[in-house]
């Protein structure tokens, strides 16, 4: 049974780092929210005048209004991949990592978590990320890393050969369907983590990842305010609907024993409508 003593004690240290990096940086959010207003309104923005944390935002927005202006929206076109490339470049994105992957082998160690599981591969930034400190910190739990798409884990393929040794499988999922029978079979208890991947899911995947997870660890955008501005609104016409907290919070009550809001510190510091980690447990 785990309690939320060890969960409090397994998320201190990270939490602090990561309030306090949001709350430096990220506090003129509702500069950034009024520039996107009138972007969408047609009115020139100049990315010198954007906030420093949120100027990837800007690029996004700028090519999303551009080319859903012209008719619809192009995933191949060369400044999206360029668009992918600096987000994972960001001090906030490197930090979102390692504070998922930090306290999620801090919970591994304290409730002694026999099978990870990842959830939304993509460019497996975070599934390297969690590799290496695993074998800084000598852990040889098995790692099954998930994707809805085939060509993801296809591209995984090297990492066996970079972590020689160690259990590490990959498995399709599409969270918005139940759990493959590669992850159900995993030795319990079982943690789960992700980042990014539910904006692409409806939120009511929560419910198929606690089929699968004794611990889940959410790295993702959940609205706990219900404030939504422009910038939510750009991102919407490129399929990537804001995930609202009033809808994820009673399957997070149902589906689990409970549940920690990491950076609701930082929400109630410098009023940003969103959360970005969430740790639940049964």
């Amino acid at each position: 049974m785990i309690d939320r003593v060890q969960v409090e004690k397994a998320i201190t240290g990270w939490r602090e780092r990561y309030v306090d990096f949001l709350c430096e940086h990220a506090a003129s959010w509702r500069i950034w929210a009024e520039q996107s207003d009138s972007m969408v309104a047609g009115a020139q923005v100049r990315l010198e005048d954007v906030p420093e944390f949120f100027k990837p935002d800007y690029g996004w927005a700028e090519v999303v209004i551009e080319m859903t202006g012209q008719g619809e929206f192009n995933w191949n076109d060369p400044r999206i991949a360029a668009l992918f490339a600096q987000a994972v470049k960001t001090p906030f994105y490197k930090l979102w990592g390692e504070t998922i992957v930090g306290i999620a082998l801090a919970l591994a160690e304290s409730v002694g978590i026999a099978s990870l599981v990842e959830i939304g591969a993509g460019r497996g930034n975070l599934s390297e990320s969690m590799l290496e400190a695993m074998q800084a910190k000598k852990m040889d739990q098995p790692v099954v890393i998930t994707d809805t798409h085939e060509a993801v884990l296809d591209n995984l393929a090297g990492l066996q050969t970079r972590f020689p040794g160690r259990s590490i499988a990959t498995s399709l999922w599409d969270v918005n369907k139940p759990v493959p029978r590669q992850v159900a079979d995993l030795s319990v208890p079982v943690l789960l983590y992700e980042r990014a991947s539910l904006t692409y899911a409806n939120f009511a995947a929560v419910e198929n990842l606690a089929q699968a997870a004794d611990v889940l660890v959410l790295g993702d955008y959940f609205n706990y305010t219900g404030e939504l501005f422009a910038y939510d609104f750009i991102f919407e016409k490129i399929g990537l609907k804001p995930l609202m907290y009033s809808d994820v919070k009673p399957l997070l009550q149902n589906c689990f024993s409970d549940y920690i809001i990491v950076d609701r510190q930082m929400q109630e510091r410098i009023g940003l409508p969103n959360v970005s980690l969430i740790v639940a447990w049964k």
